[in-house]
């Protein structure tokens, strides 16, 4: 039987909606996302199919992802030699050191370092496998609350691929929840949950905080949402309501142009910032319930 040519088509987006064509995209054979070396306010997505695609048709594709975006889509599509495709797989997805957590592929065969807690993932399954800075944010939180804290119960929700859901159920002996709201994430999330030895991971299919099977798992001790600032503002309450009291959110998948406003929705739920972490384009928020002052007591004269 013939061998089916791989192809590759690419284009550039706004770096703000790389995180929504990842997602609506990751029924393809691979997708990734990168910066633009030249324009760091832009990202690459690049895509590869098995066979020529149908130009016009992924371009009808596109054209409602772009909509929001005010962008016209301007796609290049070309072969990709074969014997170029296991070199760009391993060339394209290194293994990554991020805080304690060591990510790799299953194209990689090194040991890995000592002390590390590593996460085996391949990358262009579902969005998340740890190359974005949301992500790495995300990770970097998680490993500095692993110094300070054990936990029982943990929310990952718009889990994608699993790796922060997978990471926790690593650091502690935590019930933990992966949820999206794509059933193919969800099963991606799922098999990688497996691979990774984590039988802990319970992972559901979730409009936000919308299945009842979420909520009676909660409240959380740690809820992770790398999501966008647009659907975090608007779960601000839900994610106030579904944290324990002395819990943590960290929060991801915005620029740092959008953290005052996602600070701002939370605060309204008496959600206060702990930490940031990242300087831009992307930054993570770290926050915790606001302390309760004591009552006082006024004194009679």
């Amino acid at each position: 039987m013939a061998e089916i040519p791989l192809w590759q088509s690419r284009f550039v987006v706004p770096a703000a909606a790389a995180g929504t064509f990842l997602t609506e995209l990751d029924d393809e054979l691979s997708v990734s996302a990168f910066e633009d070396p030249e324009q760091p306010d832009l990202w690459v997505i690049e895509l590869i199919h098995q066979g020529e695609p149908d130009r016009q048709a992924l371009l009808a594709r596109l054209a409602p992802l772009a909509a929001p975006w005010r962008i016209e889509i301007d796609l290049t599509v070309g072969p990709i030699p074969s014997t170029d495709w296991l070199y760009r797989t391993v060339e394209n997805f290194p293994p990554q050191r991020i805080g304690r957590f060591w990510i790799h592929g299953s194209h990689i065969s090194e040991t890995p370092p000592p002390g590390t807690v590593p996460i085996l993932l391949d990358a262009g399954l579902a969005f998340g496998s740890g190359e974005h800075d949301s992500t790495r944010g995300c990770l970097l939180a998680l490993d500095r609350l692993a110094r300070r804290r054990r936990l029982k119960r943990v929310l990952d929700l718009g889990c994608g691929a699993g790796i922060l859901a997978i990471a926790a159920a690593k650091c502690w002996p935590a019930r933990v929840v992966a949820a999206d709201n794509d059933p193919v994430a969800v099963a991606v999330a799922r098999d990688n949950a497996a691979s990774n030895g984590v039988a802990r991971v319970r992972c559901m299919t979730s409009d936000g905080y919308g299945s009842a099977a979420l909520r009676a798992a909660g409240p959380f001790d740690l809820i992770l949402a790398n999501i966008l600032a647009d659907p975090l503002c608007a779960m601000a309450r839900e994610t106030a309501r579904n944290l324990a009291p002395s819990g943590t959110a960290v929060l991801s998948g915005l620029l740092d142009r959008q953290a005052d406003r996602v600070l701002a929705a939370h605060r309204v739920f008496g959600l206060r910032l702990r930490k940031q972490i990242g300087d831009g384009p992307w930054v993570t928020l770290v926050l915790g319930q606001a302390l309760q002052k004591p009552a006082q007591t006024r004194r009679s004269r």
